[in-house]
């Protein structure tokens, strides 16, 4: 106890500045080793204690006052949802963009009509050539495997 009175006004300061910063509700009670109670709370002890006996929320401003605060906190949190959904919107817009440059590019490309691709394996009667088909179509699926990595990482980010 000796330390409580030496520390009693610092304890109490700062729990006003807790209470004054935070807008919380403060309720705080020590015992002497006499039996002497020291309290403070804001709003009061008495009220804090009443609040926190029977579990109410706490409230430190009148019930205008909050109507207010809650209002306000409202209209602010639809003014964030607004803007949010804007950029989501702008971003889906720039996604469909971006695709569609991207399609019209693949459009765009010369194709020739006997490509490498385009040839059946089953026709082909030399080995070599077999092997150099199958060569050909693994580096093609490592090149569209890591295509469609890339092309998932891209959306994942955006």
């Amino acid at each position: 106890m000796v330390t409580f009175y030496r520390r009693k006004q610092n304890i109490y300061t700062k729990l006003s500045e807790l209470s004054i910063l935070c807008g919380a509700d403060v309720g705080f009670l020590v015992y002497s080793n006499s039996g002497i109670p020291y309290t403070l709370g804001s709003p009061s002890f008495e009220v804090v204690a009443k609040r926190f006996l029977n579990s109410e929320g706490s409230s430190s401003t009148s019930l205008p006052q909050q109507s207010n605060i809650d209002i306000q906190h409202k209209e602010k949190m639809e003014e964030l949802c607004k803007v949010y959904n804007r950029l989501l919107e702008k971003a889906d817009a720039e996604k469909q963009k971006g695709m569609a440059m991207a399609k019209a590019e693949a459009e765009a490309l010369p194709v020739e009509k006997d490509v490498w691709w385009r040839v059946d394996p089953t026709t082909v009667k030399d080995k070599e050539v077999l092997k150099q088909l199958l060569e050909q179509y693994e580096d093609l699926y490592e090149k569209l495997c890591d295509e469609v990595v890339a092309r998932n990482q891209i959306e994942n980010a955006l």
